[in-house]
C-alpha cells in the first residue's frame, strides 16, 4: 500500500480557506492502493480564526476530521492570544509548540506544504 502524508502548515489567519480545501483535494484524490493523511497545523495569528469560524469553513475543517485528517493549535500561539481551548471547536487538537513539531513531523516523512 502507498502511503503519502501531507503536512500544511497555516500560519496566517487568512489562509485557512486555502488550507482547508488544499487537505479536502487531498484526501479526495485517494486512488486504489493509496493510504492518504494530512495533518494541519495552525500557528501565530492563525489560531485567531479558530474562535470565530465562519460555516462554510468549520464545515470544511469539520469534513477533514471526519475524513480521518488531524488539526493542530500550537499551544504558545493560543496563550500568546489569551484564547482558551474550551473557546474553541472539540476537533481542534493542540501541540506545545508548533514549530517543533513541524520539524519532528517533517523527519517523520510528512509533506510539508504552506499554502
Amino acid at each position: 500500500m502507498k502511503e503519502i502524508k501531507l503536512l500544511i502548515h497555516v500560519a496566517s489567519s487568512n489562509r485557512w480557506d486555502v488550507a482547508a480545501k488544499n487537505g479536502l483535494n487531498f484526501l479526495k484524490s485517494r486512488e486504489d492502493g493509496e493510504e492518504l493523511m494530512v495533518r494541519i497545523v495552525a500557528n501565530g495569528d492563525a489560531v485567531t480564526r479558530c474562535i470565530k469560524c465562519d460555516r462554510p469553513l468549520f464545515d470544511k475543517l469539520k469534513q477533514i476530521v471526519l475524513d480521518g485528517g488531524e488539526i493542530f493549535l500550537c499551544k504558545n500561539s493560543l496563550r500568546d492570544h489569551d484564547i482558551k481551548k474550551e473557546r474553541l471547536p472539540d476537533f481542534f487538537k493542540t501541540v506545545p509548540a508548533a514549530i517543533r513539531v513541524l520539524a519532528e513531523w517533517q523527519q517523520q516523512g510528512w509533506v510539508y506544504v504552506r499554502p
